[in-house]
């Protein structure tokens, strides 16, 4: 099974409260959200990357949602945008009709809604949608003999994970030093989230400096590694070890 498309999504919202409710929703599936609070950032942001989606409020400050349209249609080009309206915006929307809009949420947001928008306008199917949550973490700790160790973690890791998995490797390990060799075995769901390598990175850091376990006796298998060609140069870590594609 291939990681599912994790679709890159910028949102620009400068009400705090709303932006958190946002990325709290778009955050929990496989969306990797860049955050923005006016459109001045925005056209930076478009500029210099590529988005599957846009989703913009129409009230900020510096430029506006529909200014930023405006000035970002050659960047923007065939990229949808949600906008977001409130109630008595009916001149902003007509603005933003002349922009191609693609479709309209009112304020305020319900997730339901959010979700079934972004699946209209990106023509997504029910099971390209991930929900992380319905993939729990699992860490397992087993002593394969006097020197070896293995580490096998299923489902998506969310911020605190590396401390999480962590912590149970170590208790595991209870202060002894024998073990100079680990296999971290990884299943797909973890590769869910859009910072698992990074998280993967920090973990193997952690555990290379404070054990006796070296990279060259470390060893990474995900079928992961092998369905998609990954760069790993930016992981200093990761970059390191063994990698066993299955």
């Amino acid at each position: 099974m291939n990681r599912p498309k994790v679709y890159k999504v910028l949102l620009l919202e400068d009400d705090e409260s709303s932006a958190k409710l946002l990325l709290h929703t778009l955050e929990r599936y496989n969306f990797d959200v860049t955050h923005v609070v006016d459109g001045m950032s925005g056209l930076t942001k478009v500029r210099n990357n590529s988005y599957d989606l846009v989703i913009s409020d129409v009230n900020m400050p510096y430029l506006d949602g529909i200014s930023f349209l405006e000035k970002g249609k050659d960047m923007l080009k065939l990229t949808p945008v949600i906008m977001l309206t409130a109630v008595g915006e009916k001149d902003q929307v007509k603005r933003a009709a002349q922009s191609h809009v693609t479709a309209y949420l009112l304020k305020p947001i319900a997730n339901q809604a959010l979700l079934e928008k972004i699946a209209q306008v990106l023509q997504l199917k029910p099971e390209n949608i991930i929900d992380k949550k319905e993939f729990p973490l699992q860490v397992n700790v087993t002593e394969l003999s006097i020197s070896q160790m293995q580490l096998d973690i299923k489902g998506c890791p969310g911020k605190k994970s590396v401390e999480e998995i962590y912590d149970r490797f170590m208790l595991t390990l209870a202060g002894r030093g024998s073990f100079t060799n680990l296999r971290i075995n990884l299943d797909n769901s973890f590769f869910y989230e859009v910072r698992a390598l990074q998280i993967l990175d920090e973990l193997i850091a952690k555990i290379i400096k404070q054990t006796n376990i070296r990279a060259s006796s470390l060893f990474v298998d995900a079928e992961f590694f092998k369905n998609n060609v990954v760069d790993l140069k930016p992981f200093a870590y990761l970059s390191e070890v063994n990698i066993i594609s299955k």
